[in-house]
């Protein structure tokens, strides 16, 4: 019984602090506690909503009220920064009856978090405000170092439509973001991509030596098949993030259908992306399973430049059609956070319509010795959380969970 009055003591403490702000803790008596629950307590059902977007059950999908996609993430001061595909942007011009066509999409969403189940909304980036010659802002890869002005620097790269990449940095997370080029970073008639017909869908790393790398390509190249498209690029980027600093390379990326990622683990650079919808077992040279239609699968190389050196190690996260959500597309990023690796995604859990998408996060196992991703699918459930909500500290408004 007293651990049950404990109980509701705490819950009654964080409804004070959520619905009127900081509330002195030396003013939270028993008393005070007793008569803000029996206040709580004395609104009718009626009052409450019960047409949320989100089922309290589930800690996914992390935003309950708008659409996002194609995440990636980035760690700053202790928090975890996550951007996406602003679907949500093309949902309100489109609405819920039309398809998402994606065209409408010029801006990217932010959230962060510290706890990897209450997220903090923090807006919209408007790349079209800060780039105006995009034609589209999806699927960004984000990436961070500390530089001799000690001041931290990020590099937002994204997909401008199918017909490249773009970047904006920023010294801040939450900006402000500035265009360093004033055009794109790749496009279809950047000398040397030798026959990639859509460069976009960009994967950035940073490796131990402070040396950035950027993976991007879709398509089927120039004497490309429908199993070996050809189309994977890799390039090492310049000493400014903006620039090369070698040849671009193909990776031998059987299926590929689109989503390149890039991570560095236990130095070893690991190439995520997408397959196609294809029976991969019809042809499969390789010594692991073939991977399942729409899924992700991952390679492994020291030395990303030799496109003979990378490794097919299989896949690593299935299609959300196989894990009890609708089939979709699929896009990935894995991200260490607090010594936990987490596997963020997008399902169409909430749509409305068809195709507006919902990003979302699961633990996933990842052995950095040999490393080798363990193959997971999504979940409604998510995540818990990796830390205690303090009670009497101040919670932001704009926080989801």
């Amino acid at each position: 019984m007293k651990k049950r009055a404990f109980a509701y003591a705490a819950a009654a403490a964080l409804s004070l602090t959520l619905c009127f702000g900081t509330y002195p803790a030396s003013r939270l008596t028993a008393g005070s506690i007793a008569e803000a629950a029996e206040e709580a307590s004395t609104i009718a059902n009626s009052q409450i909503s019960t047409n949320q977007f989100k089922n309290i059950n589930y800690n996914n999908p992390i935003s309950p009220a708008f659409f996002c996609a194609d995440p990636t993430a980035v760690e700053y001061n202790g928090r975890l920064y996550l951007f996406g595909t602003n679907d949500h942007q093309q949902f309100e011009v489109k609405g819920s009856e039309v398809d998402n066509t994606y065209e409408q999409i010029k801006s990217l969403v932010v959230l962060s978090t510290d706890d990897m189940v209450n997220w903090t909304y923090h807006g919209e980036i408007h790349v079209d405000q800060v780039a105006p010659w995009i034609t589209n802002s999806w699927a960004p890869s984000i990436v961070s170092r500390v530089e001799d002005d000690g001041l931290t620097h990020f590099y937002l790269y994204f997909s401008n439509n199918g017909l490249g990449v773009g970047v904006i940095t920023a010294t801040d997370p939450l900006g402000p973001w500035t265009d360093p080029l004033g055009k794109p970073l790749i496009s279809t008639s950047t000398p040397g991509l030798n026959g990639c017909p859509n460069p976009f869908d960009p994967g950035a790393v940073i490796d131990e030596n402070g040396v950035g790398w950027l993976s991007f390509g879709a398509g089927k190249a120039p004497g490309g098949t429908d199993y070996m498209p050809g189309s994977a690029r890799i390039v090492r980027l310049g000493e400014d993030m903006v620039s090369f600093d070698s040849d671009f390379q193909n990776i031998p990326a059987p299926y590929l259908f689109e989503a390149s990622e890039l991570n560095y683990i236990n130095g070893t650079y690991v190439y995520t992306y997408n397959t196609d919808w294809s029976d991969h077992s019809k042809q499969w040279e390789y010594d692991c399973d073939p991977p399942s239609g729409c899924s992700m699968v991952y390679m492994t190389t020291k030395t990303p430049l030799d496109p003979d050196s990378w490794v097919m190690r299989g896949e690593c996260f299935q299609n959300p059609g196989q894990s009890g959500f609708d089939y979709s597309n699929n896009h990935t990023h894995m991200q260490k956070f607090r010594d936990q690796y987490y596997m963020f995604y997008h399902t169409l859990m909430l749509k409305q319509g068809s195709s507006y998408r919902s990003m979302q996060v699961d633990r996933i196992s990842v052995d950095e010795d040999t490393v080798t991703i363990t193959k997971t699918g999504g979940t409604k459930k998510g995540v818990q959380t990796i830390q205690g909500v303090d009670p009497f500290a101040v919670q932001n408004a704009a926080s989801l969970n």
